[in-house]
């Protein structure tokens, strides 16, 4: 068996990127045309697709017998087509190697480091920072209120010209109120930085128990991992009963990272014959089907856990939440998943990659299909007006005041439920690309 790597993509507006290794039969990324000599061509790489889908596509059996690669301009529309045979299918794509490349990075980034969300008053809120960004060095917090870009009101700028401000600029200046009132003014430069994908933990005393809470926002590998690590070692220290974690703008990413965490808070009952998920593939790739098992780590024994989510929550963030719903009392809060329980396989052809829906995950109890997302137990709007581990803010208030007095309900809970939130708006989309895995060569 060879290795593989499986990764999230997430969008540029929201999501880290990443690539982690895991195995699977037979793969080899590096020979996956071993054949092809020669310079690429658009038609080239429209045949690839096609033989690329009708093979290792999820839903090959979708697709029509006539279809015609060579009546697509180009690869892109080309799969836009073949996708829509499959409504279930937002994500699978084709672009350059280059491009596709250039997502990853080790956990390192480029950019101002702090991301905005539209609240229920159609204000832009600053809704979570890294610490080593221009932004986070600059001393920007959650919660405050973005006013000005460049001196002007951001009311009275066009959604294309905030996007150009954050996406495309390399220097712009930023003008903030925070939450006392007070405003001020930070001129940020881009530049590249580590991020941090726990962005903050506490421990607080609830009705006799110690709640550990964290705030974790990207799934990277090594990097995430060692953070995961050092939060946990200090809630295990600290005799920690309760567990809750924020998943709500977590895209997902380095499987590996679920598999590590996953074990970490499963309960001392699991054992190694435990199944926590496996990947399932059409009837072509059945061989490819793999089973991976629970291997507890860590002191933490918890019968329940909390998980705040959003429509931002996605791929391994939920496959983290679904695996341990089998084992443990899982609450949720916030708003519904994203819903990605498939992944797909990344084939480097000439200078494309080629990344059809090639697989599903299901839990212990074989329960998958959450196109729709997971549900929540407690509906409750983010509360981008608070930084994190606000006991007000409404999310962390709703698990914190269950696990006191065994109801999600909070004095503002009404209030903050009938919130209707900007969901949609551009600077909040969804990707279109996770859980991608770096594939194998067809045989």
């Amino acid at each position: 068996m060879s290795n593989i790597a499986k990764f999230t993509v997430g969008s540029v507006i929201a999501f880290a990127l990443m690539v982690v290794s895991c195995k699977q039969n037979d793969l080899d990324p590096q020979n996956t045309n071993p054949s092809t000599t020669t310079t690429t061509t658009t038609a080239d790489i429209r045949d690839s697709l096609l033989a690329y889908m009708q093979d290792v596509y999820l839903w090959y059996d979708k697709l029509p017998s006539n279809f015609n690669p060579r009546s697509y301009a180009t690869p892109e529309s080309e799969m836009d087509a073949l996708r829509a045979y499959q409504p279930l299918d937002q994500w699978s794509f084709v672009e350059k190697a280059s491009s596709f490349n250039s997502y990853f990075s080790d956990g390192e980034t480029s950019d101002f480091g702090f991301w905005i969300k539209y609240d229920a008053n159609n204000d832009l809120r600053v809704r979570y920072v890294y610490a080593q960004s221009p932004a986070g060095k600059a001393g920007v917090e959650r919660g405050w209120k973005l006013t000005t870009i460049n001196g002007q009101s951001v009311k009275s700028l066009s959604d294309d010209a905030l996007i150009s401000a954050f996406y495309e600029a390399t220097s712009t200046t930023f003008g903030f109120q925070k939450p006392d009132g007070s405003t001020v003014t930070a001129p940020l430069t881009t530049a590249t930085y580590t991020l941090n994908t726990v962005l903050y933990n506490k421990i607080y005393e609830v009705a006799g128990k110690k709640v550990g809470y964290f705030v974790f926002n990207s799934f990277t590998g090594t990097p995430s991992q060692n953070e995961l690590k050092t939060v946990l070692s200090t809630f295990e220290a600290a005799g920690v009963n309760e567990m809750i974690v924020d998943l709500r703008y977590n895209g997902g990413g380095d499987v590996d990272t679920q598999v590590m965490l996953a074990n970490a808070l499963a309960p001392s009952s699991v054992s190694r014959s435990s199944v926590m998920f496996s990947y399932l593939h059409n009837t072509k790739l059945s061989a490819w089907n793999e089973t991976i098992r629970f291997s507890k780590t860590g002191s933490l024994n918890l019968s329940r856990i909390f998980f705040i989510t959003s429509a931002a929550s996605a791929s391994a963030s939920e496959l983290l939440i679904n695996n341990l719903k089998p084992y443990l009392d899982v609450k949720t809060i916030g708003k519904t998943t994203h819903g990605k329980p498939v992944g797909m396989y990344g084939f480097e052809v000439m200078d494309y990659v080629i990344a059809p829906i090639a697989f599903k995950t299901v839990n212990a109890k074989n329960v998958g299909d959450y196109y729709d997302g997971i549900a929540v137990d407690a509906d409750v709007a983010d509360g981008l007006d608070k930084n994190w581990g606000d006991p007000l803010e409404s999310c962390l208030a709703s698990a914190l005041n269950y696990i006191q007095t065994g109801s999600f309900a909070t004095t503002t809970q009404a209030r903050i439920s009938a919130e209707t939130e900007a969901s949609n708006r551009p600077l909040d989309q969804k990707s279109v690309r996770d859980l991608v895995v770096k594939a194998p060569a067809i045989k």
